[in-house]
């Protein structure tokens, strides 16, 4: 494989624990990383669906510069 060694190990796991389901086996690393990025998905969904929901309600502004919008957000 491209001069990387790999090992092939067997784990035998009872369909009784899994219930019959496909199993994944990662490294604790890669897993927090994968809820990690789970979390910032989740997060940054939650905001842009705020962000809809004020833009529906007529609660945002339009500006051509995050000045400009700073400087309307300023006097009003």
């Amino acid at each position: 494989m491209n001069g990387v060694k790999t090992i092939l190990e067997h784990i035998n796991i009872p369909k009784r624990l899994t219930k019959g389901k496909e199993l994944v086996v990662l490294t604790k690393e890669e897993y927090e990383r994968l809820v990690k990025q789970r979390e910032e998905i989740l997060h940054a969904l939650h905001v842009m669906t705020e962000g809809e929901k004020a833009y529906r309600e007529g609660k945002t502004l339009r500006a051509s510069s995050l000045q400009e919008a700073l400087r309307f957000r300023a006097r009003h």
